[in-house]
Order: C-alpha cells, then sequence, then structure tokens
C-alpha cells in the first residue's frame, strides 16, 4: 500500500526530524515570549488594582494624621508618613497649597488620594522597574527565554540524533531482510525503540521459521511427487520400448501408471486444501444436526469399509450447534477415512457427537493398531506419516489430512486432541468451541 502525502498543514512541514524540531523550538519560542506578554500585562493590571486599594487606605490613614496635627506640624506629620513609605510619592496639599511633597524616582505604577475639606493626600507608588531601563528588562527576559530554548534545542538534536541512529539500523537490517538475509537481527534499547526493535525481531523470527517451514515443505513436496513421477516414467517407458510385452504386463503397467496418477491427484488435491485454508477463508456458520452429519459420514464410507471388513457406526439422536457444515464434513471425511484405513479386518469405526455446554464436540475412535506415544506430537505435521504398520501398505495416504483437519479446526475456533493405545485402538476428538445449542 502506497503512503498517501500528508494533508492539511502537515504538507507545509519539514520531513526532516532535525528541521521539524528546529521548526518546533521557534514556534515554542514564539508561543513563550506572546504568552509571557499577555500573561505579564494580565498580572501586572491585577497587581496594579491591589497596590491602589492598598494606596487608598493609606493615603486616607495620613489624612487622618495630617488633619489630627496642629496646623504648623502638618508638614512634619506628612514627613513622618513618607519615611514609612520609601517607594510611595507623598502629596499633600491644603488649600490648593502644596504644604509637603516626596519625590522619590521611578515612573508612577499606582495612585489613589483622599481628601476632607481643604486637605488632600495623593499617593503615587513608584514602579520598582522602572528604575531599571524597560529595553533591557525585556532583552534579558528574552535572552533568558533563548538560553532555555538553545539548551532544550541542544538536548533535542541528541535525542534527535540518537533516534535517526536507531532507525537508520532499523531501515538497514529491513533491507537486508528484504534482499533474503532472514538471520538479520537489531540491538535492542532500553526505550520506546526498543519496543519496535524487539517486534522487528520477533517478526524477522517468525519470516526465517516460515522460510525454513517453506522450503522443507516444498523438498517434502517434491519428495512425494518424486516416487510416483518415478513409477510413471518406468512403466511408461516399459510401455514404449515393449519391455512389457505381454498382454498381461501392458495390463499391470497401465494399472499402475493409473494407481500412480490417483496419488498424484490427491496429493496436488490436498495441497491445494492447505493453500486455501492458509488464506483463512469466510466460515458460513449455520445451524446444523451433527448427528446428521455424522451419519452422512456413515452412507458415504460404508461400502469403502464393508470391503474391508470395517463396521463404521454413529450415534442417533439430535445434536444442535452452530457451525459450518462443509468444514465439518471435511474434517468428518479425513478421520474416518484415516481411521477405517487404520483398522484390521472386524474392527469398528465409531463417531460421537455431542453438545457440552456452549461447545459441539465430535469424536472418532477406531480399535485398530493404536499409535505409539512417541508418534504422537507429529501426527498433525504436514506430509508426515506414522512409520508402523498403522495403515494399509495399499492405504497410504499423501500425509497431509490431519493437517487439513487441524488447520479446519482452528478455522472454526476449536481445538483438536488425540490419545492413543497401542494395540487397542485411537480416538480423535474435536472442539468447536462457542457452537452453542439451537433449535434447528
Amino acid at each position: 500500500m502506497t503512503a498517501q502525502p500528508p494533508g492539511g498543514l502537515g504538507r507545509f512541514l519539514p520531513r526532516s526530524f532535525r528541521a521539524l524540531t528546529a521548526v518546533g523550538m521557534l514556534g515554542a519560542l514564539l508561543v513563550i515570549v506572546i504568552t509571557q506578554g499577555v500573561l505579564t500585562t494580565i498580572l501586572d493590571r491585577a497587581a496594579n488594582r491591589e497596590v491602589e486599594r492598598q494606596l487608598s487606605g493609606q493615603a486616607a490613614a495620613i489624612l487622618d494624621e495630617v488633619i489630627a496635627a496642629p496646623r504648623p506640624q502638618r508638614d512634619d506629620a506628612a514627613r513622618r508618613a513618607a519615611t514609612l513609605l520609601p517607594d510611595t510619592r507623598v502629596l499633600v496639599r491644603e488649600a490648593g497649597t502644596t504644604i509637603f511633597w516626596s519625590r522619590p524616582n521611578g515612573a508612577t505604577y499606582a495612585r489613589a488620594s483622599a481628601q476632607r475639606g481643604p486637605i488632600e493626600v495623593r499617593l503615587e507608588r513608584v514602579d520598582p522597574v522602572s528604575s531599571v531601563d524597560r529595553p533591557l528588562v525585556f532583552l534579558t527576559t528574552v535572552l533568558g527565554i533563548g538560553v532555555a530554548a538553545l539548551a532544550v534545542w541542544l538536548v533535542s538534536a541528541t535525542l534527535a540524533q540518537r533516534l535517526r541512529g536507531q532507525l537508520r539500523r532499523l531501515s538497514n537490517s529491513a533491507e537486508r531482510i528484504s534482499a533474503g538475509h532472514l538471520d538479520e537481527r537489531v540491538e535492542v534499547s532500553d526505550d520506546e525503540v526498543g519496543r519496535v526493535a524487539e517486534v522487528f525481531n520477533r517478526m524477522a523470527t517468525k519470516l526465517e521459521l516460515d522460510d525454513l517451514r517453506q522450503r522443507d515443505f516444498l523438498a517434502d513436496v517434491a519428495h512425494e511427487l518424486r516416487t510416483p513421477v518415478t513409477a510413471i516414467e518406468g512403466f511408461a517407458g516399459a510401455l514404449a520400448d515393449g519391455t512389457a510385452r505381454s498382454d498381461e504386463d501392458r495390463r499391470e503397467a497401465a494399472e499402475f501408471i493409473c494407481a500412480e496418477s490417483g496419488r498424484m491427484r490427491s496429493l496436488i488435491n490436498d495441497f491445494q486444501e492447505l493453500t486455501w485454508l492458509d488464506l483463512d477463508p469466510e466460515v458460513n456458520a449455520v445451524p446444523v444436526d451433527l448427528s446428521e452429519l455424522a451419519q452422512t459420514a456413515v452412507a458415504r464410507f460404508e461400502a469403502y469399509a464393508a470391503a474391508r471388513g470395517v463396521t463404521v457406526t454413529a450415534d442417533d439422536g439430535y445434536v444442535p450447534a452452530i457451525t459450518d457444515p462443509d468444514h465439518v464434513t471435511t474434517i468428518l471425511s479425513n478421520l474416518v477415512s484415516n481411521a477405517i484405513k487404520a483398522t484390521p479386518d472386524g474392527g469398528t469405526v465409531t463417531i460421537h457427537t455431542a453438545v457440552d455446554g456452549g461447545d459441539a464436540v465430535i469424536r472418532v475412535s477406531d480399535t485398530g493398531v493404536g499409535i505409539e506415544p512417541q508418534y504422537l506430537p507429529y501426527l498433525f505435521d504436514r506430509l508426515y506419516r506414522v512409520e508402523t504398520s498403522r495403515v494399509r501398505d495399499d492405504d497410504s495416504g499423501s500425509g497431509l489430512g490431519l493437517s487439513i483437519v487441524r488447520r479446519l479446526t482452528l478455522l472454526l475456533g476449536g481445538r483438536i486432541s488425540v490419545r492413543s493405545t497401542p494395540g487397542e485402538g485411537t480416538e480423535f476428538t474435536v472442539w468447536l468451541l462457542g457452537a452453542r445449542m439451537v433449535d434447528v
């Protein structure tokens, strides 16, 4: 899938991490400066209102003190008050005439006044910052922000460089894997990218194992096809060069060619079935009667089993469930076919179906020769055959039937197990999980 170009604002942003970090830092610096200006204005206004409130109270107190003093001593009273307010201009007027005025340096920050009769007291709070050049204050503030931004930039650049190095190693490893070096792995670090590297390594391991399985599978396929092809080639050559002279020899050669061709066709069909199942086809789950499907399997294999002296039976009754009938039919066909092949003359193959809680259960058991315990873990591997006399030589299958059964069981959301006792028989059990009971 081709990556789509970024839309909206993303199309104007740089693609490089370094450039993107620089743009981000500049944007952050601009936001900081603007935010600082707005917050400073808001706080300054709030502080100004508070100072004016305090000045109003102080002006009223000084006014009381000045009025209480005798007329000749009112300027002394104002002077004493001014000494207590070194950062405030104190102006006292009486009948329009200034009787006292202190002059601290600085611009006026806040002012308030109080008047009673002819006497007026005016206070002006001096801005302490005004004693310093305001452009210098602004420059110092911006410089401080710039230094902080530079420090953040250095840290970000270091982290970005480390990130680029890790991503470069991931990219190089991905290219090597795409070139066929499936043993390639990347170093896992103790950070977020390390998590990606860990997942990457697991993916590479899975690809390597899948490739190994595919190679082994193709080798097994080649081996399985080589035997019938060699036999067909030999008998066809005998027919072509006249080695098979008698009618009996030619008939035997033709029959053998037909038999081996049928074996190849069966093997190829099983390969196609497994390949189709590997694509996770859709499951058509509908209400079914498992007992009816079992009875159908008995009818299908009845003649085949009778020719070998084997009896096939299934439980009577009504076993409703929701599942895919076609997949269940294939599961039953493979299990019953294998059981018949493994059961000697006079033996029995039994199909048992039931619903246990919310799960459907299918059991196929036989009274055959059984399987040695060391072979049980490998029964569901592709092209695996038990190296015993469990299956008659003329009935040897492709070795894919149980693989198909397991894949279908998993596709239906179930599981399968096997237990066997040598000399007594084998039982396969399929659980179709969640196939709840319904009325059909």
